[in-house]
């Protein structure tokens, strides 16, 4: 019985890597043919109709139409996603790869073999991604996704990653397209993640979060606009991490592999100081690649000066020393922003300070013809309100995950859930003190400290426990 079903699989296997190239050999033969004769010996296109109707029912009566052969594959990506959805790649240099020393060139190819899905899939993904139980259909396209996932894999292994974007006027490459197709593949890597768990292959879907956060950390370039979509994409990793760690039974051996891998892994390494420095030299290349711009900040600068001499020196400075003097007082407002973020203190006072200090950078040069518009287009206000506040949410996240983690295996070892949390754990980043900790109908919380959440179940994380 068993060599049966392998035969099947081998003709099912053979007939579906062979379509194309039997389909076309059949179509020129009978396209050839039909250009002399039709049914009757005669010469015409009633030859030709004839002939293709007569090789539409071949390939009918020999299952090789498209309807047989699009039910052949999707049942074949079904059965091998089933066989082999549990894999965990592992990466080794291998000569064959164009270069095994830069992981973008193989997620290149990887959004390249990503196979479209149609209307309905896409919908069912978003249901799966939303909670519902996943189908065969949702098994059969990540069968056909499987090569793609499997380079995926491969290419976070890879520690070095240089996309090799152009930055220069022409052509206009834009990093949304890329961080387009970044979320393509995150949502494949996450739903796959969660069928795993589903099929009870739980190891599998932790390694699928583990290559979200390495593939986070290779996207986590120096624009705000790459950071951000890495920290989105580390933030998918972790929420799908603690939906496989409550699903799964609480086990000493998958938690501590996990827990090892997770280790080697900086996820979405960034800073506030770092983001705002980044985005500053940004800005200050842009203004040095820009002639025209350097021309009209010099020219303005000569039109404020109080006297002719000042206008003669205005006049005489280089591209350099015009960027230098834009560079020093955003210098020194990024040092004292470093100096809040070392201090110890509360989310809160160190909002507070920075804000403070923001504020202040804004209003001394809210005339200077040179410094105000670089500023202007670093926009730290904003980045104070909106950008500081993600970072340490994202920050809350981690840790309370890391909490939680070892909240699993005391469950793992002792078989039930603490009374209180141990003093090693990770802190709560807004206010440097414990989670708060509570135990639930179905396993347990974290929460945030800070006085913007204690009213309500903001910053409030929730964790099942598998009994």
């Amino acid at each position: 019985m068993s060599c049966g079903f392998q035969l099947g699989d081998c003709i099912m296997n053979r007939l579906v890597a062979t379509r194309t190239v039997m389909v076309l050999c059949l179509c020129v033969n009978a396209l050839v043919f039909a250009t002399s004769l039709d049914g009757s010996g005669k010469e015409g296109p009633e030859g030709i109709v004839e002939l293709e109707r007569g090789l539409e029912e071949w390939l009918r009566v020999f299952g090789l139409d498209h309807t047989s052969m699009a039910a052949a594959e999707n049942k074949l990506a079904e059965k091998q996603y089933k066989e082999r959805g549990a894999e965990i790649t592992s990466w080794t240099k291998d000569a064959s790869f164009p270069n095994p020393d830069n992981a973008a060139l193989l997620y290149y190819q990887a959004f390249l073999l990503r196979p479209e899905p149609n209307m309905a899939t896409s919908e069912k993904i978003m249901d799966v991604l939303r909670g519902a139980e996943s189908d065969r259909r949702i098994r059969t396209y990540l069968g056909h996704c499987l090569p793609m996932i499997r380079l995926v894999e491969t290419a976070s292994q890879i520690p070095q990653c240089t996309w090799g974007l152009w930055n220069g006027p022409e052509p206009d490459f834009r990093k949304y397209d890329l961080v387009i197709q970044m979320r393509r593949l995150r949502l494949i890597l996450e739903v796959d993640a969660r069928v795993l768990s589903a099929d009870g292959h739980y190891r599998a879907a932790l390694a699928r979060c583990l290559t979200m956060r390495r593939l986070a950390q290779h996207i986590n370039d120096n624009t705000t606009f790459m950071r951000l979509a890495s920290i989105s994409l580390d933030a998918t990793a972790l929420r799908t991490a603690k939906h496989v760690l409550g699903a799964m039974s609480p086990d000493v051996d998958a938690l501590m592999w996990f827990r090892g891998q997770l280790v080697g892994i900086q996820g979405a390494p960034v800073t506030f100081a770092e983001i705002l420095q980044a985005e500053f030299e940004a800005t200050l290349y842009c203004v040095r690649s820009d002639p025209v711009l350097l021309a009209k900040l010099r020219n303005q600068l000569v039109e404020k000066g109080k006297d002719k001499q000042i206008k003669e020196s205005a006049r005489d400075l280089t591209d350099e020393q015009l960027v230098s003097q834009i560079r020093e007082p955003y210098a020194r407002f990024l040092n004292s922003v470093v100096g809040i973020i070392g201090k110890d203190m509360s989310y809160k006072q160190k909002y507070t300070q920075m804000r403070a200090l923001t504020d202040k950078l804004m209003e001394e040069y809210v005339s200077d013809p040179v410094v105000d518009p670089v500023i202007l287009r670093c926009d730290p206000e904003t980045r104070v309100d909106e950008m500081y506040p993600r970072l340490i949410g994202h920050a809350a996240l981690c840790n309370g995950l890391g909490a939680a983690f070892e909240i699993y295996l005391i469950v793992a070892e002792t078989g039930r859930l603490p009374e209180k949390l141990p003093e090693y754990l990770p802190k709560d980043p807004f206010t440097g003190r414990d989670f708060v900790y509570e135990i639930t109908d179905e396993g347990f919380a974290l929460r945030c400290q800070g006085e913007e959440f204690l009213s309500g179940k903001s910053r409030w994380l929730e964790f099942k426990v598998r009994r």
